[in-house]
């Protein structure tokens, strides 16, 4: 599994983080894990085995941070099913304001 990340440049310099800056929160969650196997294999996105679910799950609570919502333009979780389907992609910001739309 893996979950890609990627920053709106306009959107970081209006609030004045920088890419390197929201990555590093990023790769700091990830490697709060036990298991370490979850690696950046390309800028942004993050790449583990079945053992990591919890960390990419717990990934959920980047939207509830002061930052990212401000700077996030796309956000996604490849899931590999088993199923002989390959990979599945899940857009996590839309998942997000749906359930968030849900709730209010």
């Amino acid at each position: 599994m893996k979950m890609e990340f990627v920053f709106d440049k306009n959107k970081l310099k209006q609030n004045g983080y920088k890419e390197e800056q929201c990555l590093n929160a990023i790769r700091k969650h990830f490697k709060g894990f036990k298991s370490h196997t979850i690696k950046e294999i390309k800028k942004g996105v993050f790449e583990g085995i079945e053992d990591d679910w919890e960390a990419f799950a717990t990934a959920s609570r980047f939207p509830y941070t002061s930052w990212f919502l401000k700077v996030i333009k796309k956000w996604y979780w490849y899931v590999d099913e088993g199923d002989g389907l390959g990979e599945q992609k899940e857009d996590c910001l839309q998942s997000y304001y749906q359930v968030k739309a849900i709730n209010s």
